[in-house]
């Protein structure tokens, strides 16, 4: 650590000193890569697996900077291939990098050689685009990186894989659930304590949609399921698709009239 001190010392200017004292503190062992204090990034993605599939959710809303709330009929989660999608959180610009990049490779693989990107070229084209950012994450504002989570079905191994992304482009495969953004944290435990290997498609909807919600009641800044419904996708065997709206809706509305009160909901 005496050496990162004496690094950013020498590298960055004086008006940097208040972020870098805050990058040495997250460098320190055992730390890991909180917002800043009071600081949110108004996001919640997440994908996870049913019955030999994958579902998809991400919140509606975009901010100018933390706190002015610029749309709440963002789109989160992007399709890049029959068979596979992103969701993000963080910097608007580089999430645009990210995902159209990964579209147009898949589309040129998938020209070329009359076949899908595999799951695994995917992950690691991804994983190759985000090293590029790696300074950001580092070296200056780390909250600002784009963090994807990407979700496909495996057509040779016949079942859905999800990948999970840190700021750095470091990846792994997590057995069933992936996500990122401030209200993921806040649903994590939802969704482990609900999730069943056997759900089937129409119960996995019901899932995101009650974890959405959550999030929105019990996560700061991030938009309310209650009032602008969230976009929910499905991939398969049969490929991508999304969930209609109207049927989102209608779940949505049932499980608000099954709550008696923010403190059931969020029981």
């Amino acid at each position: 650590m005496a050496f990162a001190s004496e690094f950013f010392a020498s590298e960055f200017p004086i008006m940097h000193q208040e972020k870098v004292g805050a990058i040495i503190e997250r460098l320190k062992i055992g730390q890991s890569s909180p917002q800043p204090a009071g600081r949110k990034s108004n996001t919640t993605v997440f994908a996870f697996t049913y019955d030999n599939g994958v579902v998809l959710a991400g919140d509606r809303r975009m901010t100018d900077g933390y706190y002015e709330i610029a749309s709440d009929n963002t789109i989160k989660v992007k399709q890049l291939s029959k068979f596979s999608a992103i969701a993000c959180a963080g910097s608007c610009n580089i999430i645009r990098y990210l995902e159209d990049n990964m579209e147009a490779v898949c589309a040129i693989f998938k020209e070329r050689y009359q076949r899908e990107l595999s799951p695994d070229g995917q992950a690691n084209h991804l994983r190759n685009l985000m090293e590029g950012w790696w300074y950001f994450y580092v070296f200056y504002w780390y909250w600002s990186i784009g963090v994807p989570v990407l979700a496909t079905y495996d057509l040779e191994m016949g079942q859905p894989r999800i990948f999970s992304f840190a700021e750095d482009g470091f990846y792994f495969e997590p057995s069933f659930l992936a996500g990122t953004g401030c209200g993921f944290e806040t649903v994590r435990g939802l969704i482990v304590d609900r999730w069943r290997e056997d759900l089937d498609a129409d119960l996995a909807i019901t899932l995101a949609v009650r974890a959405m919600i959550h999030s929105g009641v019990a996560s700061h800044g991030v938009s309310d399921a209650r009032i602008v419904p969230p976009k929910v996708a499905l991939i398969d065997k049969e490929g991508f698709r999304w969930v209609p709206e109207r049927l989102i809706i209608k779940k949505r509305d049932d499980l608000l009239k099954e709550i008696r009160g923010i403190r059931c909901l969020l029981c």
